[in-house]
């Protein structure tokens, strides 16, 4: 009897340690979204306002969103930098110079040029933990595709926290895109995901033995 009540708990544990972590995220996808064919993603200026010092300026933040969808997506991730370049190069306008809500306007209006999708990062930080919220909408009529939405006991607010969400986003993007894909594409899907992987582990062992920023290191190559 004893020995029955203590795999009896033993399961509990297991059970509610993995609600917990299954807790940690959830996903929406819109009716009619085929997430199966989207190529790439824009990261888009995040909908967010530093409150503490540990956390990044929101452009780093950007770049955090941008460099975690490189290591970790098979999709074809591209930054608000070149975004905001190819807009300037192609319309003169430069979106560095306008006020938020006008900047956004006209990143909305050329997306569609440079990606078939973009995410939007929602950052709610007014209380202890941030909660991040992971918008994915299709560039050319605007319409959201997806929402990804993680909180946790153990998320700070630290760039490195934020840049972990990130990933995560990325990873379970690609997982839930999988799940309608032919057997061919789910194989060159997880190939995709693989080559990610190794360039995220040779980058990192670059910065370990140079010391140097791994993404200048990458750049000059």
């Amino acid at each position: 009897m004893t020995k029955k009540f203590l795999a009896l708990l033993i399961m509990l544990a297991v059970f509610m340690t993995s609600s917990i972590a299954l807790a940690a995220f959830e996903e929406t996808i819109e009716e009619d979204a085929n997430l199966g064919t989207v190529k790439k993603i824009a990261v888009a200026y995040p909908n967010y306002y530093k409150t503490e010092d540990t956390e990044p300026e929101i452009y780093d933040f950007a770049k955090d969103i941008y460099n975690a969808g490189r290591f970790t997506s098979s999709r074809e991730i591209v930054s608000y930098e070149d975004v905001a370049a190819s807009i300037r190069r192609d319309t003169g306008i430069d979106i560095y110079s306008l006020d938020v809500l006008e900047a956004e306007k006209i990143y909305k209006q050329n997306i569609n040029r440079y990606a078939d999708t973009y995410v939007i990062t929602t950052v709610t930080n007014n209380s202890k933990r941030p909660w991040l919220f992971f918008y994915v909408y299709n560039s050319t009529d605007g319409k959201l595709m997806y929402t990804y939405s993680i909180q946790s006991n153990v998320l700070d607010k630290t760039a490195k926290d934020y840049g972990k969400a990130a990933e995560d986003f990325f990873k379970q993007f690609d997982t839930t895109a999988k799940r309608n894909l032919s057997k061919e594409e789910r194989r060159e899907l997880e190939e995709k995901q693989k080559a990610a992987r190794i360039y995220k582990r040779h980058v990192e062992k670059v910065t370990y033995k140079t010391g140097k920023d791994k993404l200048d290191m990458v750049r000059k190559k």
